[in-house]
């Protein structure tokens, strides 16, 4: 069975929540960075949401800094809700990639992606 990848929810409010489902790897990766382009475009909120089992590789992560990157220059919040996965939290780990200071690509604000608080 394959597994799932990501799919996208519009919400009353306008904002845009991107369940990430079983898997953001390589092989969907562009499919995630569409995903986050389109509500990005289309709403004032965007709202990451990860599947409690996600299988992440490094090609999510960097999707993940692009995108914060993209909404902090359009004054847009990009957020996230529920708790990292286990192996998402490894991942940030192995791949260096946690910081606990502010990010200058997120207007100074700590990073939500790789150990900063959520929002």
């Amino acid at each position: 069975m394959k597994k799932q990848g990501p799919s996208k929810k519009c919400r009353k409010n306008g904002s845009v929540t991107i369940k990430s489902g079983e898997r953001l790897t390589i092989e969907n990766a562009a499919d995630f960075a569409t995903s986050i382009r389109e509500a990005l475009a289309a709403s004032q909120k965007v709202i990451i949401e990860f599947d409690v089992n996600v299988e992440a590789d490094i090609t999510a992560l960097q999707v993940l800094c692009s995108a914060c990157k993209t909404a902090a220059a359009e004054g847009k919040p990009l957020t996230r809700q529920g708790d990292d996965s286990e192996s998402l939290r490894q991942l940030i780990i192995s791949a260096g990639a946690k910081r606990l200071g502010p990010c200058s690509h997120n207007n100074g604000n700590t990073c939500i992606w790789f150990g900063g608080t959520q929002s």
